[in-house]
């Protein structure tokens, strides 16, 4: 039950419960008595896919992707490092990057990107399906300037998360 309680609240810090939702689990938890495997199944089955490294980049959507850019080159002193073919504008931070892209929603994050260790988003994405995750491989190039396929899924707050090779730089 120990191990129970603990991804409990390892899920509320993550905010992946609320503190309702955790408080009423913890609740039917001790009225029921039932294992851990019967009370939560959907952390049971989540396991480790790929070890997570660096956060490679973080997207956001914009109006105006030059301003943008010149706002942070200027702000920060961060230089372009990729144009992908969608318009976007990659400016370095250190090995990791800011994507400034021309999307519906300015002023949101579209996306954050994990590098990993050993990426293979075919491989990658069949461990998500089996865990009930679904995965989306990106294969358009214009969508990048460097690297391979781009692998996409959404957490359990609906936060759009790519992952990466280390390194990648758009």
């Amino acid at each position: 039950m120990v191990p129970l309680i603990e991804s409990l609240v390892d899920a509320f810090a993550t905010r992946r419960l609320s503190r309702r939702e955790l408080v009423a689990s913890l609740a039917a938890l001790i009225a029921t008595g039932e294992s851990a495997s019967a009370q939560t199944p959907a952390v049971q089955q989540i396991s480790k896919v790929a070890q997570g490294a660096t956060i490679n980049h973080i997207s956001l959507a914009v109006t105006d992707v030059e301003r943008s850019a010149q706002f942070y080159s200027k702000l920060l002193g961060l230089k372009e490092v990729s144009r992908p073919g969608n318009g976007g504008i990659n400016l370095g931070l250190g090995t990791s990057f800011l994507g400034l892209y021309k999307l519906a929603n300015p002023g949101t994050v579209n996306h954050c990107c994990i590098g990993v260790d050993g990426y293979d988003p075919v491989r990658i994405a069949a461990s998500l399906k089996e865990m009930g995750v679904q995965a989306r491989i990106d294969t358009n190039p214009a969508n990048r300037t460097s690297g391979g396929d781009q692998l996409f899924f959404r957490d359990p707050d609906n936060t759009n998360v790519q992952l990466s090779a280390n390194g990648f730089q758009g």
